[in-house]
């Protein structure tokens, strides 16, 4: 029983030192002076600016209104979507999503991280014959991308110090 269980121990040990970990699980430590800071967005139905809102919260950053000290500003977030490529009927193929959104970090009304735009792209086929399914992939896509974002600026934010 034992020589069986060697090879999964060794196995989870070299998995762990090298610093590896599944996607999302991980949280961002963020510098000490950032566990407390307000967070603003425009529109309440912004869901970049709640994944953002649920990572803070995750990595231990306490959410307040009117804070005096650190403030987090979100702009709106704008999806362009352009055609890459087109298939042999001369229908789109590909699609390329690109999503981006402008952030600042202010402390006590000086600009910490100056309002700076970030954007990320991706690249989706979409079946010209489903249109359900496009519309279903363009969704997972953008959520990705939405990922993707609020990973950029925890990195970003995590430059503070």
């Amino acid at each position: 029983m034992s020589k069986s269980i060697l090879p999964i121990v060794i196995t989870l040990l070299l998995l762990s030192s090298c610093g590896f970990t599944l996607r999302g699980s991980e949280t961002q430590a963020l510098s000490t002076t950032l566990q407390q800071v307000e967070l603003t967005f425009n529109n309440s139905s912004n869901e970049l600016g709640r994944m953002l809102r649920r990572r803070l919260t995750a990595s231990g950053v306490d959410i307040v209104e009117n804070s005096s000290t650190y403030k987090i500003t979100l702009g709106d977030e704008q999806r362009r979507e352009r055609i890459v490529s087109v298939n042999r009927n001369v229908r789109a193929g590909e699609y390329e999503l690109t999503l981006m959104s402008s952030f600042q970090l202010e402390n006590n009304g000086e600009a910490v991280i100056s309002p700076e735009i970030i954007s990320i792209d991706q690249t989706y086929a979409a079946d010209p014959t489903n249109a359900a399914a496009k519309t279903n992939e363009a969704e997972l896509v953008l959520n990705e991308l939405r990922q993707a974002l609020v990973e950029q600026i925890l990195r970003r934010l995590q430059t503070v110090r």
